[in-house]
């Protein structure tokens, strides 16, 4: 029988170095997205996925973590950058809910998939900030799983407020950019189910 350890979920070396030289703050939502967008693309150039995330506190507009799509290199399908960005966050602030600490935003290249959604309703923060749309993901050849078609409602009903298409048509162009593996497509699943 195997003996399991504690869980290490890998990030890649770069995320650390990555940050310096980014101001302190970043007030405006399209500053925000622009340095999720440029985590995206720093994600493909590194050989993760074309998928970038990160978590600011609301009112200051403070970096807390920020988060890329490193399933295929962390060989784990927990990474997604939503992922990475909310436990990364969860760790700076020590706490497993983020809301008992502050108004925290997650701010994401592309709109949740259904693994991400669930995680943020319990990471407790207060908004979501999106880039592309989820059929923009799909279209390249990803797999957003089932997904409520009331997500957004359903997110605001919780308390979360949802801002989308903020600087969409950059979003999609990392999106399309992408050449790497598509390692959930429509056809993996399907072919798994038959």
């Amino acid at each position: 029988m195997n003996h399991w350890i504690n869980i290490k979920l890998p990030i890649p070396k770069w995320l650390n170095t990555w940050a310096i030289g980014i101001p302190e703050t970043l007030p405006d939502a399209n500053q925000r997205m622009s340095l999720v967008i440029d985590l995206a693309r720093m994600s493909i150039k590194n050989g993760g996925g074309p998928f970038g995330a990160a978590v600011f506190n609301q009112h200051t507009g403070e970096l807390i973590a920020p988060g890329v799509n490193w399933v295929v290199p962390g060989k784990s399908s927990l990474l997604h950058a939503e992922v990475m960005a909310l436990v990364l966050a969860e760790q700076t602030l020590g706490s497993y809910e983020l809301a008992s600490h502050g108004s925290f935003e997650l701010v994401t290249s592309v709109e949740p998939c259904c693994q991400c959604l669930g995680v943020l309703l319990w990471a407790g923060v207060a908004s979501v900030v999106c880039g592309a749309h989820s059929e923009d993901a799909q279209a390249i050849g990803f797999n957003e799983g089932p997904r409520s078609m009331h997500w957004e409602q359903e997110l605001k009903q919780r308390g979360v407020s949802v801002t989308r298409e903020v600087m969409r048509p950059q979003a999609v162009e990392v999106l399309q950019s992408y050449t790497g593996e598509i390692y959930n497509s429509q056809l993996q699943v399907s072919n798994r189910s038959g």
